[in-house]
């Protein structure tokens, strides 16, 4: 109850009473608490979710502000920020140009911004260990991770040359976790942003664009990608770093941490159809990034 006191003074609400552990319903509607004990990342997401809004029709889930027009209140050892809740049941109608927009207003501001707090540390492809697990595994699932790894180095020569001359900074993105983040609701636009932090480069972006591939299909992708491409932020160079973390062999990842438990064969098997599966998207991804900064470079040079 001391929560709810503090809730309902600090923003003025007439009627305040819990859901669960972070949701709270009010007489404005449902609302999302956020508990914070880093102010430096709580800080940068606060700003991040500001410079991403493009109003009226492109929001994040920015912190409601208060009575004294703070996006956070003290709570205890840290801090608390308030969001609108938007229930599941009418979080429809996914547009992949407007969220090929956003992606490119988060790139925008993630080159331009200076936050007071340090990066996730970039992750790099683990299928190097895969060799270390090869004995677990059936001969003909042997043979055929030896030549995913043995593409999987291809690749990443091929993702390191393309990154070998390039000056610009990789832009520091609040981390893409889900594809269900981005929703269109009564014709406004709206992207949920995570707690987590931010990191430097689009080693989640990959991982969202090809859940996108997977879920919405190709002719969606591509018109997401265009949309992005379009974003001034998206420069020639941008592009081809974009390209180059797609290139590197992540695949393998999920495969490395199944054999490091001693999953069963089962499971296993099942690890690997997934990755042979994600393989094929990844070249489809890869490829239509490729056609496109082609396409731009063409029109760089008219």
């Amino acid at each position: 109850m001391e929560l709810l006191d503090r809730l309902k003074e600090q923003y003025e609400w007439q009627d305040v009473k819990f859901v669960n552990e972070q949701l709270v319903e009010t007489e404005l509607g449902r609302k999302r608490v956020r508990y914070w004990t880093d102010k430096a990342l709580l800080d940068w997401h606060i700003a991040w979710r500001d410079g991403c809004s493009v109003t009226p029709y492109m929001q994040t889930d920015r912190m409601i502000r208060n009575k004294d027009q703070q996006a956070w209140i003290d709570w205890k050892e840290g801090w608390l920020t308030v969001h609108d809740e938007v229930d599941n049941s009418f979080r429809l109608n996914q547009s992949d140009q407007k969220v090929g927009q956003m992606i490119g207003t988060m790139i925008a501001y993630g080159l331009r911004a200076n936050p007071e707090l340090d990066p996730a540390k970039p992750k790099e492809p683990l299928f190097q260990t895969a060799f270390n697990h090869l004995s677990a595994l059936k001969e003909e699932q042997r043979i055929l991770i030896r030549s995913l790894i043995k593409e999987s180095d291809v690749r990443m020569r091929k993702a390191k040359a393309l990154t070998a001359d390039k000056k610009e900074q990789l832009p520091i993105l609040d981390p893409l976790t889900s594809i269900d983040q981005a929703q269109t609701i009564h014709q406004i636009f709206l992207w949920f942003g995570s707690t987590n932090q931010p990191e430097r480069g689009y080693y989640s972006l990959r991982s969202f664009l090809l859940k996108w591939l997977e879920t919405n299909g190709t002719e969606s992708l591509q018109a997401l990608l265009e949309e992005l491409f379009n974003n001034q932020a998206m420069t020639r160079d941008q592009a081809i770093l974009l390209l180059a973390e797609c290139l590197k062999p992540y695949e393998l990842d999920r495969l490395v941490r199944e054999m490091t438990k001693g999953t069963e064969q089962q499971q296993i098997e099942e690890t690997i159809e997934a990755v042979t599966k994600e393989w094929e998207q990844s070249k489809e991804l890869v490829q239509k990034l490729s056609v496109l900064i082609d396409s731009k470079k063409k029109v760089l040079t008219t």
